[in-house]
């Protein structure tokens, strides 16, 4: 039987490793369902290299840890949130899990001050439905009057509906579907949540879509001792590295001692100060102060009673819904290389239909005429922020060809091509891009059709003349110098950031004419903007890669696999080091 992954979640800085270390030290011990693995996904924002070593020695058959750079994600953050004294902008990163990791569906979050004592994956296969999360009511606001009043009056949350975000299961299908982050910026822009802020956020947009869970897997050291425990949570100010005596701490030390960091917490902890006590005390204090203060003001909180009634226009539209479903089926099915998008029926081509070689003159004046009006046409989409192009990175890797080449790309959307038209056209001694592209492509109608006709197209054809001179047209180009563009994935997935499995197709042209091959990848972040199907528009930035280039000594199939297997680890190691996670796919493989 298929083991299940379970996809753990948490938010970190160098300084909370070790303390993430003994999180991840916990889930690991009481793991005991052998048909469960674990992908611990940490998110974080320039995290170095000797916290992300410290975690190592926890990579095995069934624990997995990989990293997550929010680094281009934060300038919207930070444009949206203000934070508290007490806050730092990683508790906001839970919030970007669902549109960063869109073929997830179901997850877990965790903060990272807590130890583990029962098998996590009972709180993962906690049913939910189609609410947004799985969480525990807060024990501390059942407790502490003030925060009581907060959330009834401020809030309208009743206290034991006030659920704690530092442990949830997330329905992330469910949140994009509703475009959650969308919701929390727009609540943000007419609300200051001053007291608990994203967990005030998340409480009022996901307010009766909560499943609410066992308390026992958020145990918090108030209060009268728990005798149920799956989970403790040192939240707040109760926590054993900054402070003595406190409930449940034996756990922690049992962790910290395991992982060998005992002795260092506990300088950390004897450098605390009296002073910094004092200042702790005064915060919460304050905190109970400011909790009084935003309930007696009730009204800047309006915008709270209708958020979840307003924002019918942020969903995505059906179609584009059911494509990235399609998406997501086909890939646990590993068909990498099918088409989601509905294409129109088209009419097939036959010899003579395309000019590859441009030998008439009514083909050059239409490439010329057209190829200036496309970059005229795209120049003006992206000046309406309707394309979104970031960065060109390894421009020199282009202006070093001395020869025609293959340019490979990674398919997700209709015009992917045009950072690489206008790369080559600023970087490239020739400055022309001739494209390889499907037959129906061809043959669409309108604007676009022209632009597929007559922008230095090469079709591909089911007639085998018309293959044969497709073939031969582009040797013909490269021997001219000039770049020809091939999609290797061979597939359109709509917005997928994962680099697919390739088709030898292109390098088998590289090896047959003796031509290098030039990876290029385009990485995406996404950004505020909706197109009118409600989905967020990408920016893209394009990596161009070194050349590769074939061994003269080796024949054309064995410089095939070369190439090609050197183009996928360098498209597989672009992919990573951006996204800061390791590529893998939720293809279910038989047993």
């Amino acid at each position: 039987m298929k083991k299940e992954r379970i996809n753990v979640f948490f938010a970190v800085d160098d300084n909370y490793i070790d303390f993430l270390a003994i999180t991840l030290s916990s889930i690991i011990d009481n793991a005991l369902d052998e048909n469960y693995t674990y992908n611990f996904r940490v998110l974080h924002n320039g995290l170095s290299q000797k916290s992300k070593n410290r975690l190592k020695h926890f990579n095995s058959k069934r624990f997995k840890v990989s990293y997550f750079n929010v680094g281009d994600r934060l300038d919207t953050l930070e444009r949206n949130f203000k934070l508290r004294d007490y806050y730092t902008m990683t508790t906001y990163y839970r919030l970007l899990i669902p549109d960063a990791f869109f073929t997830i569906d179901k997850a877990l979050y965790l903060d990272c001050d807590i130890t583990v004592l029962s098998d996590l994956s009972k709180l993962y296969k906690t049913d939910i439905g189609d609410n947004l999360v799985g969480a525990i009511a807060d024990a501390s606001v059942q407790i502490v009057p003030e925060f009581i009043t907060y959330v009834n009056k401020a809030l309208k949350i009743k206290k034991e509906r006030y659920f704690n975000a530092g442990i949830l299961v997330m329905n992330l299908k469910e949140m994009r579907q509703t475009h959650l982050l969308k919701r929390v910026y727009e609540l943000s822009k007419t609300t200051a949540f001053k007291v608990a802020q994203d967990q005030d956020l998340l409480n009022v947009i996901c307010k009766d879509r909560v499943t609410y869970v066992s308390p026992s897997w958020n145990v918090m050291p108030i209060g009268e001792r728990a005798v149920n425990i799956d989970l403790i949570h040192y939240n707040l100010i109760y926590k054993p590295w900054k402070r003595k005596d406190i409930m449940y701490q034996e756990h922690f030390w049992h962790y910290a001692i395991k992982e060998g960091l005992e002795d260092a917490i506990k300088e950390r902890l004897a450098e605390i100060t009296d002073e910094y006590f004092k200042m702790e005390e005064a915060g919460m204090e304050n905190l109970k102060k400011l909790c009084l203060y935003e309930a007696a003001h009730p009204e800047k909180y309006v915008a709270c009673e209708t958020i979840n009634n307003d924002f019918i226009d942020y969903k995505l539209s059906t179609e584009r819904r059911e494509i990235y479903e399609r998406i997501a089926e086909l890939e646990k099915q590993g068909k990498f290389d099918q088409d989601v998008e509905n294409d129109p029926p088209y009419v097939p081509l036959h010899a003579g239909d395309v000019d590859y070689f441009h030998k008439k003159l009514k083909t050059k004046a239409y490439a010329r005429f057209y190829n200036f009006s496309s970059f005229k046409y795209f120049n003006h989409q992206i000046k309406k922020g309707r394309i979104i192009i970031d960065d060109y990175i390894g421009v020199e890797n282009l202006k070093a060809l001395k020869t025609g080449a293959i340019l490979t790309c990674n398919h997700f959307n209709p015009f992917d091509s045009i950072p690489l038209h206008k790369a080559v056209k600023k970087y490239h001694r020739k400055k022309v891009l001739f494209k390889v592209i499907k037959e129906g492509n061809y043959t669409f109608p309108g604007l676009f059709g022209r632009f597929m006709r007559y922008c230095n197209t090469l079709p591909l054809a089911n007639d085998f003349e018309v293959l044969r001179q497709m073939i031969k047209s582009v040797g013909y180009w490269m021997d001219k110098g000039y770049c020809v563009l091939i999609y290797p994935e061979q597939s359109l997935w709509w917005n997928y950031k994962k680099p697919k499995p390739t088709k030898p197709g292109a390098f088998n042209f590289a090896a047959k004419f003796n031509k290098p091959v030039v990876p290029c990848f385009i990485t995406m972040r996404q950004t505020d903007k909706l197109n009118n199907e409600g989905d967020h528009i990408q920016a893209y930035t394009l990596h161009i890669l070194k050349p590769i280039y074939p061994n003269p000594e080796l024949s054309i199939k064995d410089n095939m696999k070369m190439l090609q297997e050197a183009h996928d680890a360098a498209w597989k190691n672009v992919y990573e080091e951006t996204y800061g996670i390791k590529l893998e796919y939720s293809t279910e493989k038989a047993e």
